[in-house]
Formats: C-alpha cells, sequence, structure tokens
C-alpha cells in the first residue's frame, strides 16, 4: 500500500492506494498518525510506502475541490475489493450524489429497492473513501444532519463549501 497525508483546511487526510487503484481516503484527527488504520486494513501486514508521485490525480481532484470546483470524483479509480457486497452497493449508489446536492438515507435506500434506511447508515459507516464517496451529503428525510463517522463539524464545512444550505 502507498500513502500520503494530504492537507485541506480542516486537518489532513490519509490517502491510500494499492496497484489496483485508490483504498483510502480517511480524515485523520490531529492526535492521529494513522498507523493504525492501516494496520487494520486487509493486507496491512507490510509496512506502507510514502510515494507522492503515485497520487498525482488525486491531489489534483483534491486540490480543485478544496479550491471550490465542482468535482465529483468519478474520474478516480477505486480498489473497492474489500467491504461486504452490500456496502458495495450502498457506496456505489451514493457515489452517484452530484457535488452541490443531497440525499436522504431513505432516497437511496429507495433507489437500491431496500426498505432498511438504517442499512444505509451502517454501510456507510464503514466507507473507506471520505468525499470521494460523498456520504456528507446524505442527510435525514427533513433536512437536518445525521452521523458522521468524521464528525458533524467536517460534515457541515464540506457541506457549506459545496455551497449546500444546512439547516
Amino acid at each position: 500500500m502507498y500513502v500520503i497525508h494530504y492537507p485541506f483546511p480542516k486537518g489532513r487526510l490519509l490517502l491510500g492506494k494499492s496497484e489496483k487503484g485508490l483504498r483510502l481516503v480517511h480524515y485523520l484527527r490531529p492526535e492521529q498518525d494513522g498507523r493504525r488504520l492501516l494496520d487494520s486494513l486487509p493486507g496491512g501486514t507490510t509496512p506502507p510506502i510514502e510515494d507522492r508521485g503515485r497520487f498525482r490525480r488525486e491531489i489534483e481532484l483534491f486540490d480543485r475541490y478544496f479550491a471550490g470546483e465542482a468535482e465529483d470524483f468519478r474520474s478516480m479509480i477505486l480498489d473497492i475489493s474489500f467491504g461486504t457486497p452490500n456496502q458495495r452497493r450502498v457506496w456505489m449508489e451514493t457515489r452517484k450524489i452530484p457535488y452541490g446536492q443531497t440525499a436522504a438515507y431513505r432516497d437511496i435506500a429507495h433507489r437500491m429497492h431496500h426498505r432498511g434506511y438504517r442499512f444505509i447508515g451502517q454501510a456507510l459507516n464503514k466507507n473507506p473513501y471520505l468525499i470521494v464517496i460523498p456520504c456528507h451529503r446524505v442527510i435525514g428525510a427533513d433536512g437536518g444532519l445525521r452521523g458522521f463517522g468524521a464528525g458533524l463539524e467536517l460534515k457541515r464545512f464540506l457541506l457549506k463549501m459545496e455551497g449546500i444550505p444546512i439547516r
């Protein structure tokens, strides 16, 4: 696994990449270095290699996104070889939410012909691709902010940056 730390206005993102594609975009809190997270990933027995050159495309897209340009990250190649089949289905459906728009958990469940809204939330809680699979754009049916693994403050920041009104 190749890794880099990507600085952004609210801290750092840990990006991980395999030969197949991007495997991880994780928000690092100030006290985290990411080593424990990397050790917990499948195949995490080999030490990660820092190699900024392997992340040129990802850096370019994140730079555009954090400069306020509409970026949906759909051109990014993901290594989505982990997670359950149902989690991967939810992640791929969530990836379709356009920049600057939101969807409710029930909307995603409906599009997937699934009755469980909590099922959607549980799958998104395991989303390894922060921002790239835009779970920050998933809100409650009443338009309110709901759970977000990286914290509601970061969710508010990302939505505001995309011009999405927040209640």
